[in-house]
């Protein structure tokens, strides 16, 4: 009966000791638990904030019909001195966007080898013949009220400003007042702002010998563009846009394009001049365009607004010392990889070795114990030689008197 007893003890010992155990590692775990469900209830409540984001940003979109709009993406120039961009066909497209309200965003390009403006529409990229582009997508016409003879005028002005009177204020910009151009790039680094307006006036040059104008000398470059903008004034003359209608059509975007980038960037030049001294009516078009449609033209090329988007060099010499260090120790990692492989590779080659051992003993009928007691061998029979050499010598020489003899004495034959 003592044993009945004690054996229920023993058994219930370790029961309870378990028990206690469970039940301190239970609170532990359920805290572990705990922490696991507030990340997965933090991710849940991010993963749920996410839309709600995009939602917001698809509200803030401007919507037609309830579905928003994606906007015309604009590649452009960064605002200049007194002027948001100092390239005419960007004024022009933006000022186009502008008046029929189109959805736009500027992506500023102040590096690039590529021709500016350019424009993006939901993926497809258009660099050339721009407003034709924005009237097919958009469902817009800048001339529309136009009659066919008054398309062609219009036409033949444009032509007129873009392929002529352009060039003029491109010389002035790039030959003639190169040392005030150059200073846009001061926020390069001291090689690149000397050889970027280099690159830049070289590639200038070339499009103006290409368009013939820059063969002429600098006084008949600009006697040209005072031509150009004599017959502009002209033909505007007391009417508010160049066309005669209430409303600008394309002629006047193109137009407001050059005489802003020429009265706000280039003021000094002999063709602003004589717009300022003679050619009234061209300055008071500009104003009343930049009041009708660029309310905001201070702050976009406001002194913030140009250092901002300034090009300022991407070098450093941190990186450049980092790059350099680098290069070593990659070679050193390699020569440790290279090392350690021919490590192993005479490792491989000396385990080898004793696998082929016995196969040469085998071929040859000798082991490495026979060839190892070969030189004992002979060296031992030498002694022995050397040995009964000398003893023969002994009995060779006759004794006389206890003492031998000088003169040798013909030897008896040994006994075999």
């Amino acid at each position: 009966m003592a044993t009945e007893v004690e054996i229920p003890v023993i058994e219930t010992a370790p029961e309870e000791v378990e028990t206690k155990t469970e039940v301190d590692v239970k609170p532990e775990e359920n805290h572990v638990e705990e922490k696991q469900d507030q990340i997965d209830q933090a991710t849940e409540e991010n993963k749920a904030a996410e839309p709600e984001a995009d939602a917001v940003e698809e509200a803030e979109k401007p919507q037609e019909n309830g579905v928003p709009v994606d906007p015309l993406l604009i590649y452009q120039h960064p605002p200049w001195n007194n002027i948001p961009s100092p390239l005419p066909a960007c004024i022009k497209i933006e000022s186009y966007c502008r008046n029929f309200g189109i959805h736009y965003k500027k992506v500023n390009k102040a590096g690039t080898d590529q021709k500016l403006p350019y424009v993006e529409y939901k993926g497809e990229t258009k660099k050339h013949n721009l407003i034709s582009f924005i009237n097919s997508k958009f469902e817009v016409d800048g001339d529309s009220q136009l009659s066919e003879s008054e398309k062609a005028v219009s036409r033949a002005f444009q032509c007129l400003a873009e392929e002529s009177t352009f060039w003029g204020l491109m010389y002035y910009r790039w030959v003639d007042n190169f040392a005030e151009t150059k200073k846009y790039f001061k926020g390069l680094d001291v090689v690149r702002k000397n050889v970027r307006p280099k690159l830049d006036q070289g590639k200038c040059v070339k499009c103006l010998e290409a368009h013939e104008i820059g063969k002429n000398n600098k006084d008949e470059i600009y006697a040209i563009g005072v031509q150009d903008l004599r017959s502009f004034s002209t033909f505007l003359d007391k009417k508010d846009f160049f066309m005669g209608y209430e409303n600008p059509t394309t002629i006047d975007f193109t137009m407001f394009g050059l005489l802003s980038c020429l009265l706000y960037t280039a003021e000094s030049s002999p063709m602003a001049k004589v717009v300022t001294d003679e050619l009234a009516n061209l300055v008071e078009f500009c104003e009343r365009m930049k009041n009708y449609l660029w309310t905001d033209w201070g702050d976009l090329c406001s002194e913030e607004q140009v250092e901002e988007t300034r090009p300022k060099s991407r070098l450093s010499v941190k990186k450049k010392k980092r790059t350099k260090t680098a290069e070593p120790a990659a070679e050193g990692k390699e020569a440790e990889g290279s090392a350690e492989k021919e490590g192993e590779g005479k490792k491989e080659e000396e385990e080898s070795k004793p696998e082929e051992a016995p196969a040469a003993e085998a071929e040859g009928g000798e082991t490495a114990e026979a060839a190892a007691e070969e030189p004992k061998e002979q060296a031992e029979g030498t002694k022995e030689e050397e040995a009964a050499t000398e003893e023969k010598k002994e009995a060779e020489t006759p004794v006389v008197n206890g003492e031998a003899s000088e003169e040798p004495t013909p030897a008896e034959p040994a006994q075999e």
